[in-house]
């Protein structure tokens, strides 16, 4: 199986290729990650709002790590670091769809603003 994103992926079974006679159950690679993204995300909601500190959800203790590596990480400034770069990849994914306004995602409503200020300057320029 090939890993996606995080390495959050491994708990997506095997059988999510599945169709009949070898056919992939999802319409193509494009879906297939998607979902993978979404699953990630799902994980990191999860992870943000649980209050276990021994969850059994393997992709909490998963993204918990994450989000504190993320935090504590000197090297994210200058994109040296990988798991800082998904991360933060996956944060702003999340961001363009999300409609929360106390989303408790690390990042989105930074990147939220961001995206705005963005538009914004686009408006402004081609407008």
């Amino acid at each position: 199986m090939v890993k996606v994103g995080l390495g959050l992926d491994e708990e997506a079974k095997e059988g999510d290729e599945g169709g009949s006679q070898g056919e992939p159950q999802f319409r193509s690679l494009w879906e297939w990650q998607r979902q993978a993204i979404q699953r990630c995300i799902q994980s990191l909601r999860h992870a943000c709002q649980c209050r276990h500190a021994n969850c059994l959800q393997p992709s909490c203790q998963k993204m918990r790590w994450v989000v504190q590596h993320t935090k504590g990480c000197q090297r994210k400034t200058n994109e040296g670091c990988g798991v800082c770069k998904q991360f933060i990849a996956l944060c702003c994914y999340h961001a363009k769809h999300c409609q929360e306004n106390t989303c408790p995602i690390p990042y989105c409503l930074n990147i939220k603003q961001k995206l705005c200020q963005q538009e914004i300057q686009h408006h402004q320029q081609h407008g």
